[in-house]
């Protein structure tokens, strides 16, 4: 088969013929149909982030679409011929208090993570994937939606797990910093899709928010930040006509805390704030607000396989669309061309990688 493989002493990438993997106890081989790509996978192959990379040369690539061509010994539901989404979050299925866990073809998460890394090295840009069964999700009923569409689901579950954690219930107003950013702009479909009465779009430049206002129906309102924290909290009370019950940060690598201050102020007593970016500063806590108001401040990271799949039921049923992001696809020999392209992807846009049939 085919794999792109990436040398990580040399920062060498290359699409090379390699053996099919072999099939272990309690894992599956899948065929890859499409891989979404980040934004920031050029920068991973150069080597310029501080993350935990795979021991030796290995295949990068998250998260995939593709169907099942065997299953090994103790994998109970699933089968050969399923199509199904590969998670690259896995967690060892260990009772321990903190089991490690890494993100598959990316980074270790934990500091016990090596050897995690080392058994399953390999991602999703290759033509067959070795992956645990229990970073599998079944996407039966889903026939109608292609594998390249399909590919989405990885922009959307990342802030879905995050506003899950912070328990926006049906009919909350919620905020959404970074709105018009890649995960944010789908934070704001996802919270649609839960029922929140009111979305507060948060964002710097109104042509990013313009589509997500036209998709919400009266239901997305935006709030253009001006950088002092004050005044957008006041902004984003205004709209959401007093403080907002949940507040949710998705700005990547800002470098200063005040949307992410203005958040927290706009939050009415007993709101909940979810940080999922990357901020590279602290973020100084008013502690005397905090404690009245009742104000709950949640870090969270990625999501559980229950919101995975929360987050295919609200396809099924017809409440979350996919077909609301721009897809802009390349054959998997062209990956060069698409990471290029991630690099400038914006808002309500998903860059995958094809594999031919």
């Amino acid at each position: 088969m085919k794999a792109w493989m990436f040398n990580r002493a040399e920062l060498t990438l290359a699409l090379q013929e390699t053996p099919q993997p072999e099939l272990r106890a309690g894992a599956a081989l899948v065929r890859m149909e499409a891989v979404p790509l980040l934004s920031y996978t050029r920068s991973y192959l150069k080597g310029e982030l501080p993350y935990a990379y795979p021991p030796g040369t290995f295949t990068p690539g998250t998260n995939g679409i593709g169907r099942i061509t065997a299953v090994g010994a103790g994998v109970q539901q699933f089968r050969p011929g399923q199509r199904v989404a590969i998670n690259p979050y896995w967690i060892a299925n260990e009772a321990v208090a903190e089991p490690p866990q890494i993100l598959i073809g990316l980074t270790g998460i934990s500091l016990d993570s090596a050897q995690m890394l080392q058994e399953f090295p390999h991602g999703s840009l290759r033509e067959v994937a070795d992956v645990p069964a229990s970073t599998l999700l079944p996407l039966d009923g889903l026939d109608h939606l292609s594998s390249e569409r399909l590919a989405v689901l990885a922009k959307f579950v990342v802030p879905f797990g995050g506003l899950r954690r912070g328990r926006l219930a049906a009919g909350e107003t919620v905020a959404i910093n970074g709105a018009g950013g890649y995960f944010g702009s789908a934070a704001v479909l996802a919270a649609l899709a839960l029922g929140a009465a009111k979305v507060i779009a948060l964002g710097r430049r109104p042509e990013a928010l313009r589509k997500l206002v036209e998709l919400g129906r009266g239901r997305v309102l935006p709030v253009l930040l001006s950088g002092d924290s004050s005044a957008d909290a006041a902004a984003i009370r205004a709209a959401a006509g007093g403080g907002v019950e949940l507040a949710f940060d998705m700005v990547g690598k800002a470098g200063d805390a005040h949307s992410t201050l203005a958040l927290l102020r706009s939050l009415r007593r007993g709101g909940r704030l979810v940080l999922m970016g990357s901020m590279q500063v602290p973020l100084p806590i008013p502690y005397g607000d905090m404690l009245l108001n009742s104000w709950e401040l949640i870090g969270h990271f990625m999501y559980t396989p229950a919101d995975y799949l929360a987050l295919l039921s609200l396809i099924r049923a017809g409440l979350l669309s996919l077909d609301d992001i721009e897809v802009k696809s390349f054959a998997f020999p062209d990956l060069e061309q698409a990471m290029d392209h991630a690099a400038q992807m914006q808002g309500l846009q998903a860059t995958v990688t094809l594999f031919a049939q």
